[in-house]
């Protein structure tokens, strides 16, 4: 995961509100999702079929509260694509 540069996108993000403690968080949630897929976020994030099947796995997980896992995700995917990853169900029925 490319941090520095993860931070300086999400510092730019207008929508973000509370910046220090929503950045840091999203951070740290990227590296846990890193560590549970076992895999860089840049590899996931480049191809659509992984980001789908890693959204998945993060959904099912039962530590995962209101899509926090997911979000740092989708988040990265936005980050280093310049565009927000379907919905699951939209991407599904391709």
């Amino acid at each position: 995961m490319k941090e520095n540069e993860f931070r300086c996108f999400l510092e730019n993000v207008e929508q973000i509100t509370s910046k220090e403690k929503a950045i840091k968080s999203r951070i740290s949630r990227a590296y846990l999702v890193e560590e549970i897929l076992c895999e860089d976020l840049d590899c996931i994030v480049n191809d659509d079929k992984k980001m789908y099947d890693a959204l998945i796995v993060l959904k099912e997980l039962p530590d995962e509260h209101n899509g926090n896992l997911q979000n740092a995700l989708r988040w990265y995917y936005k980050f280093a694509n310049n565009k927000e990853f379907p919905r699951l169900h939209s991407y599904s029925r391709k």
